[in-house]
């Protein structure tokens, strides 16, 4: 079966998409502690307007066209947060992650936001001010070892309420921190049928776990090529059209999965927030390698063209997604 979908051309001759992206970390603090989590901090404070400032100047002389705008999951829980965010005029969080989203638009960049499980209210509060948005399911399986905040019903209703909202959505799944095939196997599986409620995925990242120096959880078993290959096979057949992204700092073997993978995700100049000790190559190192495999590099936005309609975005993002439309292709 993988090789009759080889064989049909799903990969070869067709483009690996990617985004060119820069982070901007609105807070590392978390009120959660999950094992695998090298990301999260206490006590840091959230991004402040000279570090804003700072990071919109990179991004534009560097050529990003995707701000991804991360924090650490509900960071006004903490007082401190809410503390910091009336002294700055803010009555929350939310409030704040829309005046940065804002500031990125204003400098010519697509805010793509990923703040961990959001309200559908909040959500919609959000929509206008951001082009996409994301959260990984990373499991069905709960494991209370592992992430002991973290339960998957929650995820699931956060990814349903983001299709409620019909908010352009980027989902996925974590793998190699020791979960089984069939583990995988259901987590997809769960998310190819939220898509098929809302039809809000846009596409899905399959992401190797990688520790950091904060994580405190080993790493399982590496999933098998065989196994990636799988999960792809089965995701074509259960939600075909949704794009599948394998990051490629974190899985060194993703040349050999060319033919079946679609995106590269968000590559950047400057380090993985989330997995530091895994700088990405540069987009030409990249390039080189999908030519090599058979394929062409393109870059998109971080809202696919499968959701660039007025039922998914605003009248501005539209028309800025139409603008850069006719950039590339004039």
């Amino acid at each position: 079966m993988l090789k009759a979908v080889y064989e049909e051309g799903w990969g070869t001759g067709r483009p690996v998409t990617y985004s060119r992206s820069l982070t901007f970390v609105l807070t590392h603090d978390c009120p959660w502690h999950c094992g695998y989590c090298g990301f999260r901090a206490d006590q840091e404070g959230l991004l402040s307007e000279r570090k804003l400032e700072s990071l919109l100047q990179e991004a534009v002389e560097g050529g990003a066209r995707e701000a991804l705008l991360i924090s650490g999951e509900r960071p006004d829980s903490l007082p401190h947060i809410r503390k910091e965010l009336g002294e700055r005029g803010f009555t929350d969080f939310w409030e704040f992650a829309n005046h940065v989203a804002d500031r990125c638009a204003g400098a010519g960049l697509f805010p793509h936001g990923n703040f961990g499980r959001m309200t559908e209210a909040e959500l919609q509060r959000l929509r206008p001010h951001f082009v996409s948005m994301g959260m990984m399911l990373e499991s069905v399986q709960d494991h209370p070892g592992l992430a002991p905040e973290k339960k998957s019903s929650g995820r699931i209703a956060g990814i349903e309420a983001a299709g409620r909202a019909k908010i352009p959505f980027t989902c996925g799944i974590l793998i190699g921190w020791g979960e089984s095939q069939s583990s995988r196997l259901d987590s997809l599986a769960r998310l190819a049928e939220l898509h098929a409620c809302h039809g809000h995925l846009q596409e899905i990242l399959i992401q190797r776990y990688i520790p950091n120096r904060g994580s405190r959880w080993p790493v399982g078993p590496v999933p098998t090529l065989e196994e990636y290959r799988e999960m792809v096979q089965r995701w074509r057949g259960w939600a075909p059209g949704v794009a599948v992204q394998i990051p490629p700092n974190l899985e060194p073997r993703w040349p050999e999965l060319l033919p079946w993978l679609d995106d590269l995700g968000g590559i950047s100049w400057a380090n993985d927030e989330v997995n530091p000790t895994k700088p990405w190559d540069t987009v030409e190192g990249y390039a080189g390698l999908c030519r090599r495999g058979g394929r062409e590099m393109e870059e998109r936005l971080p809202v696919y063209e499968s959701h660039r309609s007025a039922e998914w975005l605003t009248e501005f993002w539209l028309k800025k997604a139409e603008e850069f439309s006719a950039e590339v292709t004039a």
